[in-house]
Order: structure tokens, then C-alpha cells, then sequence
């Protein structure tokens, strides 16, 4: 494993144990969310699970990736998050827009 893979590893451990799981399980148990692949509300394990699985498929690259409610982001600048999205909205103005 070479230093920059160990530095992600790192980052995704990181991120990982300051993530807040159980209140997103509560937030999701309250409301009902159930993953389809699943069938149920995911538990705090399933949600932990799922977010290495994104983090780690980032593997380092510049890219955004989510599933489930889950989001995890690596930017140029080397910044890897994890967030939990309950309700998003935006608009993006392309130049060759009529």
C-alpha cells in the first residue's frame, strides 16, 4: 500500500468514527426510511457499512458518490466527507441553456 492510499485509509477512519450513525438511524427510524435493498429501516451497522463502502470506492479520486440517504465527497483539494441528506434542491445554470 502506498503513502497517499494510506493517508485515504486514514481520512475514510477518520471520518468514519466522527461520524454521528446513531442519530441518523433515529432520524430515519422516526421517519420510516426504509432502503429497498433491504426491505427495512437500515440499522446504525447497515448505515456504517454502507458509508465505508462509498468512502472507500472514492478511493482517493475527486468524485461524489451517495446511496440510501448517505453522501461521501472527495474534493480536489483533498477533503473527504460523509453527510446524511434528508432534503436537497438546486438548479444549475448551463452556459448553453437557450
Amino acid at each position: 500500500m502506498g503513502a497517499e492510499q494510506g493517508r485515504f485509509d486514514a481520512q475514510v477512519e477518520e471520518v468514519l468514527a466522527s461520524f454521528d450513525f446513531d442519530r441518523v438511524f433515529r432520524v430515519m427510524d422516526w421517519l420510516g426510511w426504509t432502503w429497498a435493498n433491504v426491505g427495512r429501516t437500515p440499522t446504525r451497522a447497515d448505515l456504517a457499512l454502507e458509508a465505508r463502502r462509498l468512502l472507500g470506492e472514492l478511493a482517493g479520486a475527486p468524485g461524489v458518490l451517495g446511496s440510501g440517504g448517505l453522501r461521501a465527497s472527495y474534493k480536489e483539494d483533498g477533503t473527504l466527507s460523509l453527510k446524511f441528506i434528508l432534503c436537497e434542491s438546486w438548479s444549475d445554470l448551463c452556459e448553453d441553456a437557450p
